[in-house]
């Protein structure tokens, strides 16, 4: 739970875990005397007993019942326990020593991961199941079953849409917390090891993060983040200190609605349970480029856990004083496309509550509220140089500015879940949630938009969200090779964007920073989205060598607004009205998939799967003109198919992964055309080659490894010739790499590199949106994490550790032609180290 923050300079972190009642100050001294940060300080006390009662059955079935009656998280592969059987336990003790004897005997042994997780594996040590034995690296072995009290609806809980054990990688808290103190965010984090993921923006945006060149579906406990009105700051909504896992599922899926047409990201929050403890994390950390000027940034956190009885606690609140990024220079970095100078907050309050009131039965309520503002001090409107070189002129800061509301993200979420193991054979998840996200932007000058009025605005989106999801899972058979699952969910969300406009001549008079605000427009009237969808999906499996999924998917949506005056007449005399209505869409989508594991530690899949987008319309009815009418569009949702072939295994020590993917779909952006809307017809085929392989000596001590992606994009306009894709939705070539060192069992450390290469996104050489000739760049972090005792760790943590000056893919990308986005620095005739440009 460290953070490091550095975008483009050198940035040291580090963290000191205290894990008992009296908190050792020798980490946090040792880490202040090194000039870094400090993060986990924890109180604990000694695990308590707890009531175990289990019948001796089949050891899956056991270990599911142990999850239920403690605070224990359990993950395993079901060929791991497949055909053993379990004793009856009985008696009040400490959970491990129930997990003990329930293993006893039967050649598995278990590793601790994250708080209350343990993931089991053979005795021997050398199975592909054995992946999380790897630090660091994503599992990218099949999935692992979850026995615990946490959420109901995780990726590898609930069926995916592709075949049994697809490409899913899986991070626990323990491999997060070390690999944030290497990286300024989460989004940052899953860039440098999620093969198939483009770099993150190093911003507050995850616009042009993709997942196989397409948009990604963010679930936080199974609750997507996503809005129709996307304002791309899904991964922005998320505290990462609250996180204990993170699963990314890559490829197409339609099991959680719209959204994931290149994946899954399902984010599980730390559960509540366990034995009583306090934990505090304190956080320290500095640019390297500003040792002598700059100041320690501090963050603290806190997290109570409880457990009596059958009823589970948990409480994390967290603050954080705004903080500010810095170049390899020591230039200040914006935090978003259209401000200079900016430094941010994290305010983080969250519960969750749970109680198992019958053998079979829990229920759990939590929530949490989430808010980062930002404080700027420099002005947005900066002087084009039209004869500045591109790359030449990285953007300064100008003071002065005033503006009362500044950039900030709210998010506001209730979750209740309840979960019945076995309702008349079968297993029952329910799921209910609210959600309230709001979001400020910068201002804008939008004079030269004509469907803007003419005014100086600063916009900001409201959404509110209402949801439910029930999954039921039947066995069939009286060995459970057929599992049927039924599901239908259902949400509601209603979003709208008004804009404040300020005066026009205290803009300009102090050239950009003065914002006194006038009044208040609507940009998007207040849209509301119903969607509904059911699905029924079977896995069977054939013998311990094929097994195969499929399923099918219907999705209705409709979306409605009332009349309104659209921002293009909000300077005419006579202002026209457009009339309210409604559009409907509906969808079928279907996933097959097949695995075949010849020999042992091996397996092939081949899978065929779909998935869709709802079409935003929202950004089109802000721009109406007048006459504009809804019920003349023609819309349905964008529908992916995505064809993957695969083979993961281990040979020895080393575990591999290899996919290859080509996606197609027939429809492109929503356009207004003849005062309507429709789909345009931009056919689109990405295909592409991810790999993967994790090194892990015998002893333990040496570990290495990485990632390797290529993919390639092609897109048809109707009436055009094909093109290939845009830099924001295909990234260059990706290699990652890590080698890490134990000498002793107690110290551990990693060195990481990522390297994007460059490519030339133009068309005929002429430069566009999206669309520039890029530059490659190469990063090097650093990360070591020291156990000075049971109880405290300090781990240290630097990115970008060559100090690299550079622009990042999304920045380069996002350069304008006349290059309004810099400032002319001093004349030089060879292109300069480039730094990254942190725009949104």
């Amino acid at each position: 739970m460290t953070h490091s923050y550095s975008t483009t300079g050198n940035r040291v972190g580090a963290a000191a875990r205290d894990y008992g009642r009296r908190g050792s100050m020798a980490a946090l001294a040792a880490a202040v005397l090194m000039s870094v940060a400090v993060a986990p300080v924890a109180a604990q006390t000694p695990r308590g007993d707890v009531p175990i009662h289990i019948e001796a059955q089949p050891l899956a079935d056991a270990l599911l019942q142990l999850g239920r009656q403690t605070s224990l998280q359990l993950y395993f592969p079901p060929e791991l326990v497949a055909g053993k059987r379990a004793p009856a336990v009985n008696g009040t003790m400490r959970p491990e020593a129930a997990l003990d004897s329930l293993l006893k005997g039967s050649g598995i042994q278990y590793q601790r991961s994250g708080n209350q997780g343990f993931v089991l594996r053979p005795v021997s040590g050398t199975s592909r199941s054995t992946a999380g034995a790897i630090r660091y690296a994503p599992r990218h072995g099949p999935a692992h079953h979850r026995a615990g009290p946490g959420g109901s609806h995780r990726v590898t809980d609930i069926e995916r849409s592709g075949p049994p054990d697809a490409a899913i990688d899986v991070l626990e808290r323990t491999e997060l917390e070390e690999l944030k103190t290497g990286s300024d965010s989460l989004a940052t984090v899953l860039s440098k090891v999620i093969p198939g993921m483009a770099d993150s923006s190093h911003t507050v945006t995850d616009f042009g993060q993709t997942l196989r060149g397409r948009g990604m579906l963010v679930l936080l406990d199974g609750i997507p983040l996503n809005t129709n009105r996307d304002s791309a700051r899904n991964l922005a909504n998320i505290d990462p200190a609250l996180v204990e896992r993170v699963e990314v599922l890559r490829g197409s899926s339609a099991i959680y609605g719209g959204g994931p047409t290149g994946g899954i990201v399902s984010i599980t929050t730390r559960p509540a349970g366990g034995e009583p403890k306090a934990d505090t994390t304190v956080t320290m950390s500095t640019p390297l480029s500003r040792l002598r000027r700059g100041r320690l940034e501090r963050q603290r956190a806190a997290a109570l856990f409880g457990q009596q009885r059958d009823a589970r606690l948990c409480v994390r609140p967290r603050r954080a004083p705004y903080r500010q990024s810095y170049d390899a220079k020591g230039h200040a970095l914006r935090r978003s496309q259209a401000r200079a100078t900016c430094s941010t907050r994290t305010t983080t309050t969250s519960a969750a509550s749970s109680a198992s009131f019958a053998p079979d039965q829990r229920i759990q309520l939590a929530s949490s509220a989430i808010l980062t503002p930002s404080r700027t001090r420099a002005g947005r409107r900066i002087r084009a140089w039209p004869n500045c070189r591109r790359a030449a002129c990285p953007r300064r800061a100008l003071d002065g500015l005033q503006l009362a509301d500044q950039n900030q993200i709210r998010n506001t979420l209730v979750n209740l879940e309840y979960e019945h193991r076995d309702l008349l054979g079968s297993q029952l998840s329910a799921q209910f949630y609210y959600r309230n996200y709001y979001s400020r932007f910068t201002p804008f000058d939008a004079r030269a938009v004509p469907v803007r009025g003419g005014n100086v605005d600063q916009a900001m989106q409201d959404s509110e969200v209402f949801g439910s999801r029930l999954t039921v899972k039947t066995p069939l058979g009286r060995d459970k090779r057929t599992r049927v699952i039924w599901g239908m969910d259902f949400e509601q969300e209603t979003s709208d964007m008004p804009i404040d406009i300020f005066d026009l001549k205290a803009y300009d008079a102090s050239g950009g920073r003065i914002f006194n605000k006038i009044g208040t427009l609507t940009y998007m009237p207040p849209i509301t989205t119903r969607s509904i969808g059911a699905l029924p999906s079977c896995r069977h499996k054939f013998n311990e060598q094929w097994s195969t999924e499929g399923g099918l998917r219907y999705q209705y949506a409709r979306a409605s607004f009332s009349d309104f005056v659209p921002l293009s007449q909000s300077r005419v005399t006579n202002p026209a009205t457009v009339s309210g209505g409604a559009v409907d869409y509906s969808a079928v989508l279907g996933n097959i998939g097949v695995a075949y594991k010849p020999v042992k530690d091996h397996e092939f899949y081949a899978a065929f799967s779909q998935g869709f987008n709802l079409p935003d319309i929202g950004l089109q009815v802000g721009n109406a003109r007048a006459g504009f009418d809804i019920g003349s569009s023609d819309l349905q949702p964008v529908k992916t198919n995505n064809y993957e072939l695969g083979w993961r295994g281990a040979f020895g020590n080393t575990l591999g992964s290899l996919a290859i993917f080509y996606t197609t779909s027939d429809l492109g952006d929503v356009q207004s055309f003849n005062n309507g809307l429709i789909l345009t017809r931009t056919a689109e085929k990405i295909y592409g080659v991810e790999a993967s392989a994790d090194y892990l000596s015998t002893d333990e001590r040496w570990g290495a490894g990485g990632t390797f992606t290529w993919m390639q994009g092609r897109e048809t306009p109707q009436g055009r010739d094909s093109q290939q894709m845009t830099g924001y939705r295909i990234p260059p070539l990706k290699l990652t790499g890590y080698v890490q060192y134990r000498p002793v069992p107690q110290w551990n450390n990693r060195l990481q590199a990522t390297f994007f290469a460059g490519y030339d996104y133009r068309l005929n050489g002429v430069t566009s949106f999206g669309r520039r000739d890029v530059s490659s760049y190469t990063t090097l972090d650093l990360i070591s994490s020291y156990q000075v005792t049971k109880k405290d760790t300090v781990t240290v943590g630097i990115q970008n550790l060559l100090n690299r000056y550079y622009y990042p893919l999304y920045s380069q990308l996002l350069r304008n032609s006349n290059n309004t986005s810099h400032l002319r620095r001093p004349a030089s005739r060879s292109p300069p180290p480039t730094a990254p440009l942190v725009t949104a």
